[in-house]
């Protein structure tokens, strides 16, 4: 019946967005079946939400970021939406393109709800960082999480200079924060990382 089709892509939807892309692909009739709750897993797909710049470029529905112009003392910081406060949250990042494509300052990971302390996986050196920004935008490496937050700074993640060899263009970095367990870990095409640092709250990247 169509209200247990429905009901199977609801319980997959609990379990990831995705669970219920790969459930349409069943056939046709199950897919006909779960077209509304493939809008809901639509929804919850990772959608960039920065303010209007001249620096950067959203498109695809929100969904693909593009550096156009730069600041020579601000680095550009863009955030996605809230992350549930409970279970285990996974998105993944592309990079279509870095300069000399070997991700030199591109970071991936997690920042706090207020958008000012952020730990993400850099690119180049492999390791993770801790850092944050003033209201002005500006970096500050040196300074220490919020109260209650690890620092997890220079974590070894990658083998240093693997994507430089392999080139950037292309890398997909799949981010897991695990609230329950209070782990954010990475995965850069298909590979692991070890889990290590905070439970903040929103998807991050910069460059």
């Amino acid at each position: 019946p169509d209200e247990v089709v429905d009901l199977v892509g609801r319980f997959a939807l609990s379990n990831s967005p995705r669970d219920v892309l790969r459930l349409r692909c069943v056939c046709s009739g199950v897919r006909n079946k779960c077209g509304s709750v493939r809008e809901l897993a639509e929804a919850r797909r990772l959608r960039w939400r920065v303010s209007d710049d001249w620096r950067w470029r959203v498109s695809n529905h929100g969904r693909t970021i593009t550096v156009v112009g730069r600041s020579a003392d601000v680095e550009l910081w863009a955030t996605g939406g809230l992350l549930p406060r409970t279970g285990a949250s996974t998105w993944a990042v592309r990079v279509d393109h870095s300069r000399s494509n070997d991700g030199n300052g591109l970071w991936v990971g997690v920042c706090d709800t207020a958008a000012r302390c952020s730990w993400g996986l850099f690119l180049l050196s492999g390791r993770m960082r801790c850092a944050s920004q003033d209201a002005d935008g500006r970096l500050d490496f040196g300074a220490a999480p919020p109260d209650g937050y690890p620092s997890g700074t220079y974590k070894r993640v990658l083998q240093s200079g693997c994507l430089a060899r392999a080139g950037a263009a292309g890398a997909v970095v799949e981010v897991t924060l695990d609230h329950d367990a209070g782990s954010l870990s990475f995965r850069v095409n298909g590979g692991g990382g070890p889990p290590g640092g905070p439970p903040p709250a929103a998807p991050a990247a910069s460059q």
